[in-house]
């Protein structure tokens, strides 16, 4: 049984890999969880074989001024997420965007 932590609780790849997923129940477990706020920092990986990292912007503004919200997002949350992983102990980290 593989441990799968989905990030992007609302994102349509985290539905997409969740409902294959769940075809084969004695296979995974799935978990999800949030990153808007910080809640999810408080939360052991070490459980999880694999983080499956998606939370992020996908469309990108042209409004200059929404820049640095999609580098904070979609860089700087994924790298601190994989190094909470890696600290905790997580198998895998797999990072996916849609861009």
């Amino acid at each position: 049984m593989k441990n799968i932590l989905i990030t992007g609780t609302n994102s349509y790849s985290k539905n997409s890999l969740s409902s294959w997923l769940t075809r084969y129940p004695d296979d995974y477990s799935i978990d999800t969880i949030s990153l808007r706020d910080n809640a999810w920092k408080a939360k052991d990986f070490s459980y999880y074989n694999v983080v499956f990292h998606v939370a992020g912007m996908a469309h990108v503004s042209s409004d200059p001024n929404m820049e640095e919200e999609y580098y904070r997002v979609n860089r700087d949350l994924t790298i601190e997420t994989a190094e909470k992983a890696k600290r905790d102990g997580a198998e895998q980290f797999i990072f996916m965007t849609v861009l």
